[in-house]
């Protein structure tokens, strides 16, 4: 056999093993994750916030959702709120077939356990519903909010009294090391530690729990201070 004819062959079966694994994908955007990996990822974020059934929450920037209904999966009785503001990505349509993907590899069924909801928000405003919320996760999206402080002050009025909002994302050190987003399509600068704690603080926030090292970046969790 000649190169050519080889190199040919080489080249056919890439593009159709690559066409025939998109076609395989249960949804569209997002990673897909068996149990095992859903319950050694989500399980200790679950613990560490202080989930229990029954309890109403939301994931702030969760971008097509994906996540969250893995995380969704190990709830009960929840609602269950999915929250963006690109509606290029998050689209009920293919939140409806995560949660179809993820019931029937769970051997649950997901709607009658937990009610999922899908808000589009804007850069300052989530449009949340107000004193709702006894949990609100935030993965990734400190340093992408254009307006912190407006997106916080926002999140106050979501919680309810004794409601928590936890973040969790990347920051630098305090001497400058990491000062930009690893993701190349990202780039954004990050911020301290202590330049995001000042944030919470001057916007009503008390910091109520954290763990520095939660599936390798640090978790924030704050009430409102009284």
């Amino acid at each position: 056999m000649r190169l050519s004819q080889l190199t040919y062959i080489l080249i056919w079966t890439v593009v159709v093993f690559y066409a025939c694994s998109t076609k395989s994908l249960p949804y569209d955007n997002g990673p897909v994750m068996g149990e095992k990996s859903i319950n050694n990822t989500f399980q200790p974020i679950l613990q560490f916030m202080g989930y229990k059934p029954g309890m109403t929450f939301a994931d702030v920037g969760a971008g097509s959702g994906a996540l969250t209904v893995m995380m969704a999966s190990l709830m009960d009785q929840s609602n269950v709120y999915i929250q963006d503001i690109d509606t290029t990505v998050l689209k009920k349509d293919n939140v409806d077939k995560m949660i179809d993907f993820y019931g029937k590899q769970s051997g649950q069924d997901l709607r009658k356990n937990n009610k999922f909801i899908v808000t589009i928000g804007d850069v300052q405003k989530t449009k949340l519903p107000d004193r709702t919320f006894d949990l609100i996760y935030s993965n990734a999206t400190v340093h992408n909010f254009t307006s912190l402080d407006s997106m916080v002050t926002d999140l106050a009025r979501k919680l309810k009294p004794d409601g928590v909002l936890f973040f969790r994302d990347s920051f630098k050190n305090d001497h400058g090391a990491g000062s930009y987003c690893s993701d190349p399509k990202c780039g954004r600068p990050l911020l301290t530690i202590d330049e995001f704690l000042g944030t919470m603080k001057r916007n009503g926030f008390t910091i109520k729990k954290q763990s520095p090292d939660m599936s390798g970046h640090p978790v924030f969790g704050f009430t409102l201070t009284p």
